[in-house]
């Protein structure tokens, strides 16, 4: 197991920093997945209450999140950092370049209003676009008016907070990262691989499973507590950021893509898959448990399971001793059945 340790520093920073300013959005954003307040926000107030870091008020655009998009700058690393190896010295080498980086700004701001007006002429300056691009920006962030004019008219003024922030943030990150229990990292790391998250993510985004996720390099975030991002395409080593928790949640990062009309049928037509399924709609059971509502054995409902759980129409809700319960996968077939409607839909319009 390889740990990239310094991109869990710089991306809980970043996250602190959004969290800080869109603690609610966050809330939100987290709420689904958590069964408590600390759940989500443990090591935030921790963070708070040990080192009392104060992003500057001006930054607020750079981190803004407002429930949909990732913030600026958490898209500007992932457009720079498509592997996920974070570096410090060179994010702040491509920050040194203000015209780029504003350039990239005003894109992610102006991008949705690209037919009301022209970006190009934002960037050199054309006041007409320019007060029109501020009259947009300010009926979203009505409580931030005078940032938005300042993103536009005193743009270097705002980025030059942005270095000495991320460089004190990334210390302070670090020093609390250093302070926690040894292991703590590894473990969280072991918990996710031999979670269901992994198959999820070979179904999500990568076609070869007989690619190893434990060669590749590990982050692990404590203030994005369920987050999982990896690299859309893997190369022999990339990062795979995991957040301390995501092991807790099952089935929220696959994108169901893998479902077709064609394997949903495969499942369905199987009459043991559909009678577990059944029995599953009623509740969490064991293999063992399964084997006596549906009168087979143990071996044959263990590689049916193995069946469902691979398509990820089932998945593994807790671990009793060495009795593992699975339960129904509702975002499977809400996916399934909007695969299926599509279908109905054709052949009724022929």
């Amino acid at each position: 197991m390889q740990i990239n340790r310094e991109t869990g520093v710089i991306f809980d920073a970043l996250y602190y920093t959004i969290s800080y300013f869109n603690l609610e959005n966050i809330r939100l954003l987290n709420k689904p997945f958590a069964k408590n307040e600390d759940d989500i926000f443990e090591h935030y107030y921790e963070f708070v209450k040990k080192y009392a870091v104060v992003p500057p008020e001006n930054l607020y655009l750079f981190f803004y999140f407002g429930g949909q998009n990732p913030s600026v700058m958490t898209t500007f690393l992932d457009e720079n950092f498509n592997d996920l190896n974070y570096e410090p010295q060179r994010l702040f080498k491509l920050l040194e370049d203000k015209e780029k980086f504003k350039k990239f700004v005003y894109y992610y701001y102006l991008e949705l209003y690209r037919k009301e007006l022209n970006i190009e002429a934002v960037i050199k300056g054309d006041a007409k676009n320019i007060a029109m691009a501020i009259s947009l920006l300010c009926s979203i962030h009505t409580k931030h008016t005078d940032l938005v004019y300042k993103l536009f008219y005193n743009f270097d003024e705002l980025a030059e907070e942005l270095t000495p922030y991320l460089k004190l943030a990334f210390h302070k990150t670090r020093i609390y990262r250093n302070s926690m229990k040894k292991g703590t990292v590894e473990t969280a790391v072991n918990e996710f691989l031999n979670s269901d998250h992994v198959n999820e993510l070979y179904k999500s985004f990568y076609s070869n499973k007989t690619l190893s996720l434990t060669n590749q390099k590990f982050a692990v975030s404590f203030f994005a507590r369920f987050a999982i991002k990896a690299p859309l395409k893997m190369n022999n080593q990339s990062t795979l950021l995991i957040g301390d928790k995501c092991s807790s949640t099952s089935s929220i990062y696959a994108n169901y893509k893998h479902i077709t009309e064609e394997s949903v049928s495969a499942i369905f037509a199987v009459e043991i898959n559909y009678d577990i399924i059944k029995a599953l709609k009623k509740g969490e059971k064991n293999i063992t448990q399964l084997s006596f509502i549906v009168n087979y054995s143990r071996p044959h409902i263990s590689k049916h399971i193995g069946i469902l759980k691979d398509e990820l129409a089932v998945r593994v809700s807790r671990k009793d001793g060495r009795d593992l319960y699975y339960v129904i996968n509702d975002e499977y077939f809400k996916a399934a059945e909007i695969v299926m409607s599509k279908v109905f839909r054709s052949i009724y319009s022929e």
